[in-house]
């Protein structure tokens, strides 16, 4: 005699129980991605960083990249950095104007990036690291404006709530200095390199404290232990997936062609539990994809540039002795190409492929590259070399399959909204056993990206996925809220009965309790 496995009774019963253990999250999962939708990042772009900084006139008076480099290394070798060390000697510099003062910020690498470690003012030699509250306020100016007052100015040691997430975390120590504007604005000056790198406002505590916090699970207790916040975020998106998957079943099961009262209809329930049937047929497949994507945000890689990637784009150490023309000599090189006296917001000293060299910035957006061992000058890296840098990144000897200069963001190259990723690049892609392809700053030769197979699996599986982030899209953002918005609307209406359900599950549970054993109910009431 055959028994029957009671598959649908197990189904039902997974979905009920896995529903009140997780119902209500998956509400809030919901809730907080509207809110999300109009979540202004607060970390400050490339392009706003260069877009607060002011044109200078490069004085003869300065003491050189080399020696503000030279001090800042003593600095940190003979000074309490607290982990300061852990981004390595100066792998490059800034030179610009805070206020009435130009100061050099040197810049040491963490997670595949340039960090900035220590300020120097570049007249005087004197190390302004780590900068007073005066000089955090003077900063913060420069995106407030000179009306609002400064009602408040406190440190932090590492992210609050607005700035936790683990990509801000080279800002800190920082000041956050408090203004009354309409907007209440912050703005978060790191104490280290004494420079701006992200702005909160009304709108942002909002949406953080109704998006992103009960969203990711950003509580400041869980969040400090990050092997733990991850496996959180992991497991609870992993039985969601269950969740969504019972309830896909069930609600087929329950799909029903039938007359009655000479109505043909296509659920057997009523009121809520007739609502919830409907719309878990309708967004199920969302609901399910969502919190499967959502498993997905911790793991994997981006199209970041990886760690160590940069040091092989140099070729190694930074050869401080290849300086033979200074700052001055430089931007007067640069004039004379140009024939036009624009003075620059920024100078950066950088190395690529062993070339030493100034990439100048213009208020415009405009960058040009001066050899800081020749004096010559130019608009673009030349695809030649682009590809030498991007095979000692890859380290391959084979040619590359392909190199295209991208003047807007591709397939895997790109970024959302309040975020965004160096133009013009160069891409450069290998036939390897991954597919590397790099991305390289298409002036000075900077990895500003990297995309294998492990990273692309990410794109669609992540990105993809959770946030519609497709290439079509992205160029049509109205669409884009066209079409994620009643998605997530109804996702929301799915849970939101799912959740009523479920509270009268539990009265009625309550209520057949009181009706077994009066007496021990009133006893526990």
């Amino acid at each position: 005699m055959s028994i029957q496995f009671p598959w649908k009774r197990l189904d039902y019963l997974a979905h009920r129980w896995v529903g009140i253990i997780l119902g209500s999250l998956v509400f809030v999962w919901f809730a907080s991605g509207i809110v999300m939708v109009f979540y202004p990042w607060p970390a400050l772009t490339e392009s706003r960083e260069l877009g607060l900084l002011q044109p200078f006139e490069p004085m003869t008076s300065v003491i050189g990249f080399d020696r503000a480099a030279a001090t800042a290394s003593d600095y940190l070798k003979t000074m309490d950095t607290a982990g300061l060390r852990q981004y390595g000697p100066p792998v490059g510099a800034r030179l610009m104007r805070e206020g009435e003062r130009l100061t050099y910020q040197i810049w040491g690498e963490g997670d595949g990036h340039f960090v900035p470690t220590v300020e120097v003012d570049a007249t005087s030699g004197r190390v302004l690291s780590p900068i007073s509250p005066a000089l955090a306020q003077e900063a913060a100016r420069a995106i407030v404006g000179a009306a609002p007052r400064a009602v408040n100015v406190d440190r932090l040691a590492r992210g609050d709530h607005y700035m936790m997430n683990h990509d801000y975390a080279s800002g800190f120590p920082a000041y956050r200095v408090h203004f009354d504007d309409p907007s209440r604005t912050s703005v978060y000056v790191s104490e280290r390199g004494g420079t701006p790198f992200g702005i909160v406002t009304t709108q942002t505590r909002l949406t953080t404290w109704f998006g992103t916090v009960p969203h990711w699970f950003y509580f400041m207790w869980l969040y400090k232990h990050r092997p733990a916040w991850q496996a959180v975020n992991i497991a609870t998106a992993a039985v969601g997936v269950l969740l969504a998957i019972t309830g896909i079943v069930l609600g087929l099961i329950q799909v029903r062609r039938r007359k009655r009262d000479g109505v043909w209809r296509v659920t057997p329930y009523r009121g809520v539990s007739k609502w919830h049937h409907l719309a878990g047929l309708v967004f199920g497949v969302i609901v399910l994809t969502w919190t499967f994507s959502a498993a997905w945000e911790n793991l994997g890689e981006g199209n970041l540039p990886r760690e160590g990637q940069g040091g092989r784009a140099r070729g190694g150490a930074l050869v401080w002795s290849a300086i033979a023309l200074n700052e001055r000599q430089a931007v007067d090189r640069l004039r004379n190409y140009l024939a036009r006296n624009d003075a620059p917001v920024a100078i950066d000293l950088l190395q690529a492929g062993r070339e030493v060299g100034y990439t100048i910035h213009f208020a415009d957006h405009r960058e040009y590259w001066v050899d800081a061992s020749t004096g010559a000058v130019r608009t673009e890296l030349p695809s030649t070399e682009a590809q030498e840098i991007a095979q000692a990144i890859v380290g391959t000897t084979a040619p590359a399959a392909s190199v295209n200069k991208l003047s807007q963001y591709d397939t895997y190259y790109y970024a959302r909204p309040g975020r965004e990723m160096h133009l013009p690049a160069w891409r450069i892609r290998f036939n390897d056993q991954v597919g590397s392809t790099v991305y390289l700053d298409a002036v000075n030769g900077t990895p500003v990206g990297f995309v294998d197979l492990e990273s692309r699996q990410s794109r669609w599986l992540r990105d993809g996925l959770h946030s519609f982030d497709y290439p079509f899209l992205n160029k049509h953002r109205a669409l884009w809220y066209a079409i994620v918005l009643p998605l997530l609307a109804g996702g929301l209406a799915s849970a939101a009965t799912g959740v009523v359900l479920l509270l009268r599950r539990i009265r009625r549970n309550r209520q057949e309790r009181i009706r077994r054993d009066p007496v021990a109910a009133s006893a526990r009431a």
